[in-house]
């Protein structure tokens, strides 16, 4: 049982190197399946658009105002750096920031020409600019076809058999609206510098000074939509340079190298911008609450120095009493140091008022511009400032309310707190304009003793003082401001603009698309031997039969390419006649137990019709003849004789005719014209060949045989086809069962196995016949089956091969195996 199970399992197992040997063999399929994907990769390759990968580098830094000092406190900072990245990030990504670049920078107009695959944008390249009017309906995703008759006049046109739906936009508005073709095609002309309106658009075309428009030549205006502008460009890559540094790589990626340059350098610039104008808006509102504050102290100041100037020219009053002036200066310190207070009460009611109010504190001035300088008041104000400018450009990105929840909740603490310190601060200012108040009625009381006229003097004057304390204060507080504000500098800091340094695409990946058509030429054609080996159920190999035999193999027949089946008298130096010569040889090994003067029989069979049965019965029977014994062949296939046409004789008598009585052993002899062969043929068919063969008439013919001759070779049927063979074997001292390359299936050894394993035939061999030496099996002659192919190549020049012409050489791969 093991053993029938190992021979099983070498029947089932694979052969790798068949499989590598076949795939050689068929090397011109390799040849044409990867020339055919080398070719069709490189049109791949040349048809697919290129696309490029642009890419500038920012920083991003919290840069302090040069100007900032104690009593300049109008700056303020908000988030640490790394929030300051991630709001940069966030921005750059947002739809709002995108929109606006992609306005400025009128993205959703491309100028195209015509290419070798597809319309090519020439961005700034082509020879004019169209000027659109916004408001009005502009065809979208349809090229508008642009051809100038001169340097002024041009054609327009529309092809609108390119789809079945067509829609238009107005830019303004960003509103889609339908459009309907009033037929399939539409052509305007129409004159550079002047709008031209149709139903379809209307822009105006203007030249470009330093390009050359080209009479006749096509160009295109391609509109797209303002929101696929802006979705493309929000893809915009930004990644940190090195991680934990306060630098982006902003990138994006695209057809046309310049279209992605100047928007990476436009959505730089108007970053840059934005930045600022946010890092100016405390001091914006600063200014804008104390030129409301000026107005109304300017008035009052110009008052009182007329009224100042009035009342001395009326009463002549020019020089006051030394006591006068004293009582004078105090009571205007006194005055001085409570409008200040005053002014930070009204800071605060203002205050006040705004977080109670109000939800959006981007617009609180700073406490610096009344004067105060309390650090808990303007921290938490610069705080809160910060907080509402974060949440106002999370909300341009950002529609979801949870994203809000932390800075909302901040902001409302901010706002407590702040709420909390205005209390405290207007109570202590309270208390300290008491005090004044206190040491202005003590400084009064002197005041009332002095002359009428010199207090109506002081009054007006002191009124005068105030008034010019206060704009003076204002003055310095709106310098200071302007100061910070044309200091102030922006976070935002390029440092590589993004530039067309004609950088190579980045796609089509041509290696990676090449190899993988080298990946698929290799296994297209070795998934094709693979599924013929692994179909293949040939007996190619002489391995082939030892893998699913134990009968010997006694010899190799190569191919003979001869034109009759006589290679031992045609061809003698043959390789082929070689073999059978070889053949011979091994047979007298097992007729070495017989006796010597005895005659030897021989039977070749094989399974089917077509394995070379009766072309090495003939060769076989010539081999023998060669050495001057009387040799004969005799042709027991009865239902397909075969062997007399080879020796130029008839079929009119044979076997039959002998067996069934009609002739006589001499009359069925036929001699050929090869010293000691002789030929006897099987004769016409008879209806009932099993029976004749199994007669006892066979036995006496075969014993007559033996009286006459040395050799007897029996050419019998197949023995897959009918049994016959089976019944003749007993009269044979040898079997050889042949075995065809390419031809014979390995199913059709069961047959035989069984009967040899059972006893039932023995000295059977097998004949291995119409071999190539074919890379695709690995094997050469070399198995010394005999002495037919156990030469190997050592063979060469010792035996007579045929000659081919170079046509046929070269055209053998492609030639059906």
């Amino acid at each position: 049982m093991e053993e029938e199970f190992d021979e099983l399992k070498s029947q089932n197992s694979f052969d790798i190197k068949a499989l590598a040997f076949r795939a050689l063999n068929y090397w011109y399929l390799f040849v044409i399946t990867l020339g055919i994907a080398f070719v069709v990769t490189y049109f791949y390759n040349k048809r697919l658009e290129r696309i490029y990968r642009i890419e500038s580098l920012i920083s991003i830094k919290e840069e302090q105002n040069p100007f900032f000092s104690s009593s300049m406190n109008l700056t303020f900072n908000w988030g640490g750096a790394s929030d300051k990245v991630e709001t940069i990030k966030t921005t750059l990504k947002s739809r709002a920031h995108n929109e606006n670049v992609v306005r400025f920078l009128q993205s959703y107009i491309h100028y195209k020409v015509d290419g070798a695959y597809r319309l090519e944008d020439i961005h700034t390249n082509a020879p004019f600019v169209a000027s659109l009017d916004e408001a009005y309906p502009q065809l979208i995703n349809t090229p508008i076809k642009i051809v100038f008759k001169d340097e002024q006049n041009y054609t327009a046109s529309i092809n609108f058999t390119t789809s079945e739906a067509f829609s238009g936009l107005k830019y303004k508005q960003n509103e889609a609206v339908a459009i309907v073709p009033e037929g399939e095609v539409y052509t305007g002309d129409f004159v550079m510098n002047t709008e031209a309106k149709t139903p379809y658009f209307k822009f105006a075309l203007t030249p470009r000074a330093d390009i050359q428009i080209k009479i006749g030549q096509p160009y295109y205006v391609y509109l797209t939509s303002l929101n696929s502008e802006i979705s493309k460009y929000r893809s915009i890559g930004v990644s940190l340079k090195v991680q934990g540094a306060s630098m982006l790589v902003l990138s994006l990626t695209g057809p046309n190298r310049a279209i992605l340059a100047d928007y990476l350098n436009m959505t730089t610039e108007i970053l840059t911008a934005k930045q600022l104008e946010e890092k100016n808006q405390f001091a914006t509102n600063t200014l804008a609450f104390i030129d409301k504050m000026i107005v109304g102290v300017e008035d009052s100041l110009r008052k009182d120095e007329q009224k100042l100037k009035q009342y001395k020219q009326d009463n002549k009053v020019f020089n006051p009493t030394a006591k006068g002036e004293e009582v004078f200066a105090k009571l205007n310190q006194y005055s001085i140091e409570k409008n200040a207070y005053v002014l930070e009460l009204e800071y605060y009611k203002l205050l006040e008022n705004y977080l109670n109010k109000s939800t959006d504190y981007r617009s609180l001035p700073a406490p610096a511009s009344s004067g105060i300088d309390d650090p808990n008041i303007v921290n938490n104000v610069s705080k809160i400032v910060g907080l509402s400018i974060r949440r106002a450009k999370l909300s341009e990105t950002v529609k979801n309310d949870i994203f809000f929840k932390e800075i909302d909740q901040d902001i409302e603490a901010t706002k407590r707190v702040l709420l909390e310190n205005v209390k405290t601060a207007r109570a202590s200012t309270n208390i300290d304009i008491a005090n004044v108040e206190t040491r202005t009625a003590r400084a009064n009381a002197e005041f009332r003793k002095l002359p009428e006229e010199e207090q109506q003097l002081f009054n007006i004057e002191r009124s005068y003082k105030i008034s010019e304390a206060s704009y003076t204060l204002l003055l310095e507080k709106k310098n200071e401001a302007g100061i910070v504000k044309a200091a102030n500098v922006s976070d935002v800091k390029v440092i590589d603009s993004a530039k067309d340094l004609g950088q190579g695409s980045i796609s089509p990946n041509t290696k990676k698309n090449y190899s993988v058509a080298l990946f698929m030429g290799l296994l297209i054609p070795l998934g094709f031997v693979f599924i013929v080996t692994l179909l293949d159920n040939n007996i190619n190999t002489p391995e082939d039969i030892k893998k699913l035999s134990n009968i010997p193999i006694l010899g190799i027949v190569s191919r003979s390419r001869g034109e009759t089946n006589l290679v031992v008298f045609e061809r003698s130096k043959s390789s082929v006649a070689e073999s059978f010569r070889g053949i011979r040889s091994s047979l007298q090994y097992i007729y070495k137990n017989l006796e010597k003067d005895k005659t030897k029989t021989v039977l070749i069979t094989s399974s089917v019709s077509g394995e070379g049965k009766t072309f090495c019965s003939t060769n076989i029977a010539s081999v023998f003849s060669l050495t001057g014994k009387k040799t004969i062949l005799v042709g027991l296939d009865l239902r397909k004789p075969k062997i007399f046409g080879d020796f130029g004789i008839t079929n009119e008598i044979g076997v039959v005719n002998y067996l069934i009585g009609q002739k006589e052993m001499e009359e069925v002899i036929q001699h050929t014209k090869y010293d000691n062969l002789d030929v006897i043929t099987s004769g016409p068919i008879p209806p009932n060949p099993s029976e004749l063969l199994i007669s006892q008439q066979l036995e006496e013919f075969i014993k007559e045989l033996k009286l006459r001759y040395d050799y007897i070779v029996l050419d019998t049927p197949p023995l897959g086809l009918v049994s016959d063979a089976l019944d003749l074997i007993a009269h044979a001292d040898a079997t050889i069962y042949m075995v065809r390359q390419d031809y014979s299936k390995k199913a059709m050894l069961n047959i035989i196995n069984d009967k040899y394993k059972k006893g039932e035939v023995n000295n059977i061999s097998f004949v291995f016949n119409d071999y190539r030496q074919k890379a695709k099996y690995g094997y050469g002659y070399g198995y010394g089956y005999g002495y037919g192919y156990g030469y190997g190549n050592y063979g060469n020049g010792y035996h007579e091969e045929e000659r081919r012409s170079l046509l046929s050489r070269l055209t053998k791969p492609f030639k059906r195996k």
